[in-house]
């Protein structure tokens, strides 16, 4: 039980160097929204499969947009 709890602990933030990353991230689903609506935890996923972006941060980011969904947060917001 405690392993499942740390890793919803790690799922909770993301490091600094991901901030970066998902700011390029969100900057390239707003070029593609046009201000039409607010940029969701599910377009940066989308984006992330569509581009075929891989690596241990894209996935990181993955899993932190799957548990905001989780936890009912639609609209990405930075913490």
């Amino acid at each position: 039980m405690n392993r499942i709890q740390n890793q919803s602990k790690e799922v909770q933030f993301i490091t600094p160097s991901h901030h970066d990353l998902l700011k390029e991230l969100i900057e390239d689903v707003e070029k593609f929204l046009k201000g039409k609506r607010n940029v969701m935890y599910s377009d940066i996923i989308n984006l992330i499969i569509r581009e075929d972006y891989r690596g241990k941060r894209f996935n990181e980011i993955i899993v932190w947009c799957n548990y905001k969904i989780k936890q009912g947060k639609y609209d990405i917001m930075i913490e």
